[in-house]
């Protein structure tokens, strides 16, 4: 559901992408001591995860629409909202930047609707149901694929909302827009909530002590074989699944199609690569969406466990040279 530029006025970006400043420098801030030094590789590797099941479209059986995982509450249940914020933002900024995959002024409104709503809210809502439901195993799945699914529909919401206050919405039927933006989104929701409910029970299968509410009881085990497995997943997903993805627009672009939306798009020259193609792979079109997937997500990884770790050394300097945990 990555938005192109063009399509939400430049007044909503600026707005949108100075909330998301914020919100990324809170979550940068709150991760400087809430996140363990053992949790900073899980960072990357959750990060690289999801940017290779983003590259995945999946069909919706019977419509012209496809759906891809968007992540933020499978970050936030697994790293805690403040380090999945920072993971689905590290998989926005590259996507935009190296692959065209979403405009680059409307950045701060993707990072505000997949990273701040999905990590964020999503995990509002998942520690609300956990609340109600308890603690079990069965419990915390089912309330990150509630979660996971409202998430979405959330995020498809808060585009209809950013672009009524887009100056150029008038000439559009907002109520169509938000209808078709529901329906296809309620059902692109039920693979999100799958996929999250499917890795979240992997990982609660073989290491529940990964996750921050079950983790508390015990200290967090090694996860340098936990994490190498996972990119190596990741890079698996990239290099194999990615070059047979749907060819059907997602969610967004089958509604920026039906409803001419399109027409407002901005065609900006690509700043290194373009739709995950390597130029000179071009006469092997499977091939080079398999190399990009596969640089992709290696700079995913290694961007986001050196954010990560940066901001922990940071901490780590602060409580030495203060003597105290900084606050």
């Amino acid at each position: 559901m990555h938005i192109r530029d063009g399509i939400l006025g430049p007044e909503v970006c600026l707005m949108a992408g100075v909330i998301s400043l914020g919100a990324v420098s809170y979550s940068l801030r709150r991760i400087r001591f809430d996140l363990e030094d053992r949790a900073v590789p899980l960072t990357g590797m959750l990060a690289a995860l999801i940017f290779a099941g983003q590259m995945v479209n999946f069909p919706l059986l019977g419509l012209p629409v496809s759906g891809h995982l968007l992540g933020g509450v499978l970050a936030a249940v697994t790293l805690g909202p403040w380090a999945g914020c920072l993971a689905i933002s590290m998989v926005l900024i590259v996507q935009a930047v190296l692959f065209s995959d979403g405009g680059l002024m409307s950045l701060g409104a993707n990072i505000l609707n997949m990273g701040v709503v999905g990590a964020w809210g999503g995990y509002g809502v998942y520690s609300t149901i956990r609340r109600t439901l308890g603690s079990s195993h069965a419990a915390t799945v089912a309330a990150a694929v509630i979660a996971a699914w409202l998430s979405v529909l959330a995020a498809a919401t808060l585009f209809c909302v950013e672009f009524l206050l887009s100056s150029h919405s008038s000439g559009f039927d907002p109520r169509g827009i938000l209808t078709l933006m529901v329906l296809y989104h309620a059902l692109i929701g039920v693979g999100e909530a799958l996929i999250t409910g499917g890795v979240l029970a992997y990982v609660l299968g073989r290491r529940p002590d990964l996750i921050p509410e079950l983790g508390k009881a015990g200290p967090v085990g090694r996860v340098g074989g936990f994490a190498v497995s996972g990119v190596v997943l990741a890079l698996a997903v990239a290099s194999i699944l990615a070059p047979f993805k749907s060819e059907l627009p997602d969610g967004l672009d089958a509604v920026s199609e039906q409803v001419g939306l399109s027409a407002l798009e901005v065609e900006r020259p690509p700043l290194v690569l373009e739709d995950y193609a390597i130029p000179l792979l071009a006469s092997w079109p499977q091939l080079s969406v398999s190399v990009a997937g596969i640089l992709g997500t290696l700079i995913v990884f290694a961007g986001a466990a050196v954010l990560a770790g940066m901001t922990r050394r940071t901490a780590s300097s602060i409580v030495t040279t203060d003597g105290s945990h900084g606050g």
